[in-house]
């Protein structure tokens, strides 16, 4: 019984710990979208609709380096910094190089 109840906890504990991870700078997926918006300028057919939609490699990417994020960079951040000054980290994006087209954030639009 004492072994279940270990067991449990150990579980509980770290579901909680990382719970609070979901948020922060995600800088593994943020740095993989803008590498993948970079790339969508130069060529959108590669870029966009083969690698995004028709050949998932992308999205793949991008769900994994999201679970990089959750266990390790955004935990990391949390729990060192963040949650005891109660200010977030940001990420900085890359400016796009060379794009002709591009456009601006929604939320800058409103």
């Amino acid at each position: 019984m004492a072994k279940r109840t270990l067991s449990t906890l150990l579980i509980a504990g770290s579901l909680l710990a990382l719970s609070s991870c979901n948020s922060g700078p995600h800088k593994l997926r943020r740095s993989w979208e803008d590498w993948t918006n970079q790339k969508y300028t130069q060529d959108s057919w590669i870029h966009g609709a083969l690698l995004q939609d028709v050949l998932p490699v992308y999205p793949i990417v991008g769900f994994v380096l999201s679970i990089g994020d959750i266990l390790f960079v955004n935990t990391y951040y949390f729990w060192s910094d963040d949650a005891w000054d109660r200010k977030g980290t940001g990420f900085d994006h890359k400016a796009l190089e060379g794009a002709e087209k591009s456009v601006g954030s929604f939320i800058d639009d409103m």
